[in-house]
């Protein structure tokens, strides 16, 4: 028998093992509802139907109708969805599901592959399980962008430090390729991405022997294979409209980190961050400066900067769950029995908290939201726009019909929009409403009813009004 086959045999099992386990939580809720996780996913499905049914195009003009904007969120999740829409016969709402579990075990894969690659198998494996332990879990199962992107940037990742030991470009270019198509999937995380790769670069630059120790060459190769697989549909874009990004600041309290780092990852992060500055090798200085940046980062809107500080701390859980496994496996070889338990007791929390963390996903629309949505599906003229009271209501209902919305999801890349308040509060004239092409409002059950409009349908929730014909 060949103990070296079996021996890599069972490290590939155990690599895989906190991937498979992701897969089995994010299948619950996947085959438990119907309808996708998560309200970002209705923006998404749009932008699919809209590439399936109009072609590739820069501009979209159903959403922050009756002015449209430039379409400033990447393609490739939406070709995705294309792509498995014409599958499933154009179900993509069907398609957002079926993405959501291989979206989890995609990215705790690709995670857990990176630990390997760096640390090698049980920090890789405690990783693996730290990490759908904490908060951030819940968003990986999400069918978003942003899921796709986490699993480019950690292969990504990977590919750069293989590539600095490396004599040729192999993996410099992968890694540049890889970073290029988070470039078109979520452009938030490739720039963090690329921050972190140039930080760890420049840190190792300035390292004594550096030049003897790291191809620091693949540097440049990484950052123009981002460059070239990102422009056909970056340079049109802003050669054409500019850039436009409106974000609004959203700050994560201190007092919400242990439940979103994991209370466990955080004592045994402070052990591994002492363990990473004693020993600052290759892998160390990688996952250093990493966290460091991200946790830093997180902190500019002290600086008056409008950011949206829980994305980053989303992203810095990844350094931080690498850093406490560091910090466990320090017991490995000082008392294998302690880090056994431990290993042990971390591996049925994360089955715990992870199964909890599925049994809380619930897909966003209510079953008034749904029967609106289907109202328009079948009656609503198709190029009236709609406004309605409660905003988040409009990229469902637009998912579902292709009716122009008066906002329609995605907010920061708006260019001009309605002014909502002044219809809400039935401020406006006869002119206003052919002016802005309003055709239906859409208010709680309990509001009466507006100028020029006649009620059309309702539920326990909401009513519609379409505007009369005069």
């Amino acid at each position: 028998m060949d103990v070296s086959i079996n021996s890599n045999k069972i490290n590939r099992i155990l690599v895989l093992t906190p991937a498979i386990v992701a897969l089995c939580i994010a299948l619950l809720p996947t085959l438990k509802y119907q309808l996708p996780l998560s309200w970002d996913v209705y923006y998404h499905i749009h932008m699919a139907k809209l590439y399936f049914y109009q072609g590739f195009t820069f501009w979209d003009a159903v959403t922050y109708a009756p002015f449209g904007r430039p379409i400033y969120y990447p393609p490739l999740f939406h070709v995705l969805l294309v792509l498995l829409g014409q599958v499933f016969n154009g179900d993509f709402l069907f398609a957002a599901r079926v993405i959501q579990p291989l979206l989890a075990f995609s990215v705790v894969f690709s995670f857990t592959y990176l630990a390997y690659r760096v640390y090698g198998l049980s920090v890789s494996f405690v990783s693996g399980f730290l990490i759908i332990m904490s908060l951030a879990f819940h968003r990986f199962m999400l069918p978003i962008p942003e899921s796709l992107a986490l699993i480019f940037f950690s292969l990504s990742l990977c590919c750069y430090y293989l590539s600095l030991q490396s004599v040729g470009v192999k993996y410099g270019v992968t890694a540049g390729i890889l970073a290029g198509m988070a470039l078109l999937t979520h452009p938030s995380s490739a720039l963090i991405l690329i921050m972190v790769v140039s930080a760890y670069s420049l840190l190792l630059k300035l390292s004594r022997n550096a030049e003897k120790d790291y191809n620091l060459t693949n540097f440049w190769y990484f950052i123009l294979s981002a460059l070239l697989i990102a422009a056909p549909w970056w340079a049109p874009l802003l050669l054409n409209y500019g850039y436009i990004a409106n974000f609004p600041t959203v700050i994560t309290p201190i007092s919400d980190y242990p439940r979103l780092f994991g209370i466990i990852s955080l004592i045994f992060a402070l052990w591994g961050v002492y363990i990473l500055i004693k020993r600052r090798n290759k892998g160390d200085l990688l996952v250093l400066i990493w966290l460091i940046s991200l946790l830093a980062l997180s902190q500019i809107y002290l600086l008056g900067i409008n950011i949206l500080n829980d994305r980053i701390l989303n992203f810095a859980v990844l350094p931080m769950v690498l850093t406490a496994s560091l910090g466990i496996n320090y017991f490995k070889k000082k008392n294998r029995l302690v880090f056994n338990v431990l290993t042990l007791f971390i591996i049925v929390l994360a089955v715990l908290f992870g199964f909890l963390a599925a049994d809380n996903s619930k897909p966003y629309p209510s079953p008034s939201q749904i029967e609106m949505s289907h109202w328009f599906e079948n009656n609503g003229d198709g190029t009236s726009v709609i406004m309605a009271n409660d905003s988040a209501l409009e990229p469902v209902i637009l998912a579902f019909s292709g009716q122009p919305v008066a906002g329609g999801g995605y907010g920061a890349a708006k260019i001009k929009e309605l002014d909502r308040q002044k219809y809400m509060k039935f401020q406006y004239t006869w002119e206003d409403l052919k002016k802005d092409r309003v055709g239906y409002l859409i208010l709680n059950h309990h509001q009466k009813s507006p100028p020029y409009s006649e009620l059309v349908y309702q539920n326990q929730d909401y009513k519609i009004f379409r505007i009369k014909n005069n």
